[in-house]
């Protein structure tokens, strides 16, 4: 079964119903079109890609047994274009992706379409992407694997007076050599205590002698994302910068033992963050403990109190688990993991126990 009619059974879709994506994520995932600008229409009868002239050409080199329809801008709405398709296809019922437009953009479409129903869908297609194909695991462990490579060589230009704005250039500079497309989020490097900003901005504080290195950063392959967070002290780390990252290594490592098929997230977010709260710093530590990762850097399934979706075959996640100090420092350390044929599988190889630099 292929993914749009996994999508057409998971909404049960009816003969004279019809479903609009508009997500660009969900449009890749369920079409393979990776451009911008697209929609994406799914009867019984066919599936259409609406796309202007600017990506036609890439769209139809890019999908197959989909009809790419280019829109021109200057005479059709959008709106008013799947109109005339919803009446082509004799449709009644029109299925949206209500978490992927605004008010204000739905409303638009909506006073354009003649149609009798229209029904809202939440995370249709986010369901069918909870679970990775082996294809869609291998994109996110060759992304884990340009990341890890990146990283080891840019780790030969760590050196007193370089500054974080310097060595994030030169780090996404490795993974693009290396062939990621993009990178997979803003890249954060922070020295010192800045390494207590859990989603700070590189800038261009300039590294010394005991100063953490608190590196989160991913590559991307055919659109697939990688994340990994490493933390390193320059020069000799002190008692209580090794007593902090050796309490969140065991807390990671605590999480990662107990990942397997049929767990909630919840459960392994209670492992790492009984360590944690039992720790000197239980006050520092974050509320979470990871996510899934994909298309998206930040997907189902997460892990933290109240999730209880079960891991199983197929997910990818992130272990992340952290203390942040202000004033002082942080330190996290982070993984991506996946589930395959019931075993667990860690895509990052760079080492966790070589700490100081």
């Amino acid at each position: 079964m292929n993914r749009i009619q996994r999508i057409m059974s998971s909404s049960s879709l009816a003969l004279d119903e019809a479903l609009v994506i508009f997500s660009e994520v969900n449009v890749t995932y369920l079409s393979g079109f990776t451009g911008h600008a697209a929609t994406l229409l799914i009867t019984h009868e066919k599936t259409v890609l609406i796309t202007d002239y600017r990506y036609v050409e890439q769209a139809e080199s890019e999908v197959e047994g989909i009809e790419v329809i280019c829109r021109n801008r200057q005479i059709n709405t959008l709106g008013e274009l799947i109109e005339s398709l919803l009446r082509e296809f004799n449709i009644s019922t029109l299925l949206f992706e209500a978490d992927h437009l605004s008010v204000h953009q739905w409303e638009e479409m909506r006073a354009e379409l003649s149609i009798p129903m229209v029904k809202p869908t939440f995370r249709l297609t986010e369901e069918l992407r909870y679970i990775k194909s082996n294809d869609e695991i291998n994109n996110i462990r060759q992304a884990a694997n340009i990341a890890d490579n990146a990283l080891a060589e840019t780790l030969n230009l760590v050196k007193e007076g370089v500054t974080e704005r310097e060595l994030t250039t030169e780090l996404e500079y490795q993974m693009a050599r290396r062939g990621s497309k993009e990178i997979a989020f803003q890249t954060i490097l922070l020295f010192a205590e800045r390494a207590a900003l859990p989603h700070g901005v590189p800038g261009d504080n300039k590294l010394k002698h005991g100063d953490f290195i608190l590196i989160d950063f991913g590559a991307t392959v055919n659109g697939y994302r990688s994340d990994m967070t490493r933390t390193y002290v320059y020069g000799k780390a002190d008692a209580k910068q090794r007593d902090v990252y050796n309490t969140v290594l065991s807390a990671q490592l605590a999480a990662i033992d107990a990942i397997e098929v049929g767990v909630t997230g919840e459960y392994v977010h209670q492992q790492s963050d009984a360590i944690l709260k039992a720790s000197p710093y239980a006050e520092y530590k974050p509320n979470g403990l990871g996510h899934g990762v994909g298309l998206d850097v930040h997907e189902y399934p997460f892990m933290a109190n109240g999730c209880y979706q079960t891991l199983e075959n197929g997910c990818v996640i992130t272990v992340e688990p952290g203390i942040y100090i202000p004033g002082w420092g942080g330190v996290r350390i982070e993984d991506d993991v996946a589930l395959v044929d019931n075993r667990l599988q860690i895509l990052n190889k760079t080492p966790k126990d070589q700490f100081e630099l």
